[in-house]
């Protein structure tokens, strides 16, 4: 496997970590539309899976485009829980310096996702934001790499994948691209820190 030509980045748990923002903020979301309790025994294991499957799980009386405009309209007011990685912007400074190109595929909706990306002083590092709110089905789906791979006219060998999720995992072997694992994840490779990256690229060579 040569290095790629492309980066695609899952957001969340990766670049940044918002797992006890979105917690509080999927607890209050299922209260407002009538849904079950959300507990964070139940929330862990599911955590990234994306609003719909978000509202079957816990029985939400509500659209997908309502949720996600629930999440846009109250995010902000956990702001103060999302970490971001301060080795990000040396891993970025590298892949630039590599010209290789990166991406974000989220579960995210996109303009949420932009947010948090400004919020981190990351927005303008990225090629091209790609939410779940731009395909039909998230991840595990592969539907958002497969879009991703055509935005930048890319095959699927030519892109590397980094997660931090089954979801993650998932999506990237249906589409069949190389996928690091990231913060202990197995996957073709992984790796525990993002600083770790750029010598994993180095190692495979182009």
């Amino acid at each position: 496997m040569k290095t790629p030509h492309a980066i695609l980045f899952d957001l969340d748990g990766v670049l940044v970590r918002s797992h006890e923002a979105w917690f509080q903020l999927m607890r209050d979301a299922s209260r407002f539309f009538g849904g079950k309790e959300v507990t964070r025994k139940a929330f862990e294991p599911v955590f990234g899976q994306g609003p719909e499957a978000d509202i079957a799980m816990f029985g939400l009386n509500c659209s997908v485009d309502q949720l996600n405009a629930y999440f846009f309209e109250h995010f902000e007011r956990y702001g103060e829980d999302v970490w971001v990685d301060p080795e990000a912007t040396a891993l970025l400074d590298a892949l630039d310096r590599a010209n290789l190109r990166h991406v974000i595929v989220t579960n995210t909706m996109t303009p949420l996702a932009q947010n948090i990306l400004k919020q981190a002083g990351l927005f303008d590092r990225f090629d091209h934001v790609f939410g779940a709110d731009q395909v039909l089905h998230g991840k595990p789906d592969p539907a958002i790499l497969f879009l991703a791979l055509k935005r930048l006219g890319l095959k699927s060998g030519q892109a590397w994948m980094i997660g931090d999720s089954r979801f993650d995992l998932e999506a990237a072997r249906a589409a069949h691209v190389f996928f690091v694992g990231y913060g202990g994840l197995e996957g073709d490779r992984k790796i525990e820190h993002l600083r770790e990256l750029p010598a994993l690229l180095d190692a495979h060579g182009r």
